[in-house]
């Protein structure tokens, strides 16, 4: 392939792709007919969300309902927007959320393998950590041991299986040295597991103690949605709080993660980093679940869709495509570094 070619090789390049193998699949943004289609019945619901859509909508629709305030008389400064986190310097704090399912979702287009070695290496490659789910078609190690072949880099986040199955992939995770590893508590709802006879537990908060001291490595618990539960993780002695409705996929007609944010953070920030995705599609979106309360912005469906359809240098390019999105919000909301990030910065719609 000549040199030419290969420069043209650029997020709309890859964007292009991703739409046309997606297409029967769609990502969501919340636009009708475009993205965030219902469930369809006995059929895998893609990248949408469960029934009508509408706990996905409701993450879309309560981000929308903030907007950034101008705010630009003052000293110039570049913004700094670098975080240390799990024991790593990230160019920005921005991550990639918990995804899998190649086979299941999106009709095996790549091998579960690729998926997540082009999530976990490219967001390394920007500087920025992956994170993976895992599938009732594939071996449950599979996100930890490509984590392992990334020296490390990745976040394995697993299904709620039974306690003894979870405290030996934990235990995996250690040996392999990967940054963390997490449960994907609101996986329980998943559909696809009972569907293989793969049962999946809701877990007490004396299991969530279990797992925290059955490893060294820093210990994530996914799918917090309201401050009780996120009050019960920081009591487990865990390393951090991921707030997610796992994009609308289990459960129909429920609340944004937008909604849930300022509460959960008043409560617990600064006691424990707080991770939230939800619609978070630019670095404008970044900008905003930061101020609501987030330490670490975390993306989807959008770096799915660039693994799909180039691997790590896609995904790579649309994290830098996000960091100068970022940019741009903190030089216009007058930002100077992330301590500046607040609720101040923000204004609600009155629509």
């Amino acid at each position: 392939m000549s040199e030419q070619k290969l420069k043209n090789k650029d997020l709309n390049y890859y964007y292009n792709i991703a739409r046309n193998l997606l297409e029967d699949f769609y990502d969501c943004n919340g636009k009708p007919g475009w993205i965030c289609t219902p469930e369809k019945f006995g059929v895998t619901m893609g990248l949408g969300g469960a029934g009508q859509g509408q706990t996905f909508q409701a993450n879309y629709d309560t981000l929308k309902q903030y907007n950034l305030k101008t705010s630009l008389i003052k000293a110039n400064h570049d913004p700094e927007m670098s975080i240390s986190i799990f024991g790593k310097d990230l160019t920005m704090p921005v991550m990639g959320a918990s995804v899998s399912g190649v086979k299941l979702s999106i009709n095996d287009i790549i091998s579960e393998d690729e998926f997540y070695w082009g999530l976990m290496k490219g967001a390394r490659d920007f500087g920025s950590i992956g994170m993976v789910g895992n599938t009732p078609a594939c071996p449950d190690d599979l996100g930890v041991t490509v984590a392992g072949r990334n020296d490390g880099w990745g976040i394995p986040i697993i299904k709620p299986h039974s306690q003894e199955e979870l405290i030996k992939l934990f235990q995996l995770a250690g040996k392999l040295d990967v940054i963390a590893v997490g449960v994907d508590l609101d996986g329980v709802g998943s559909q696809f597991w009972n569907a293989h006879g793969k049962p999946l537990y809701r877990k007490t908060e004396k299991e969530l103690g279990e797992l925290v001291d059955c490893t060294e490595k820093t210990v994530i618990f996914k799918g917090i949605m309201t401050v009780n539960d996120a009050v019960k993780v920081l009591d487990s002695g865990a390393g951090a709080c991921y707030v997610s409705n796992h994009g609308g996929r289990p459960m129909d007609c429920g609340q944004g993660v937008a909604e849930v944010l300022p509460d959960i953070a008043k409560e617990i920030s600064g006691k424990i980093p707080i991770l939230a995705d939800g619609a978070v599609r630019t670095g404008f979106d970044v900008l905003k679940v930061l101020a609501l309360g987030a330490d670490v912005a975390l993306i989807g469906r959008p770096l799915a869709m660039m693994s799909v359809a180039g691997g790590d240098e896609a995904v790579k390019l649309y994290y830098e495509y996000v960091k100068n999105d970022l940019l741009i919000s903190m030089i216009m909301t007058g930002c100077d570094n992330l301590q500046d990030v607040t609720m101040d910065i923000l204004a609600r719609s009155k629509k």
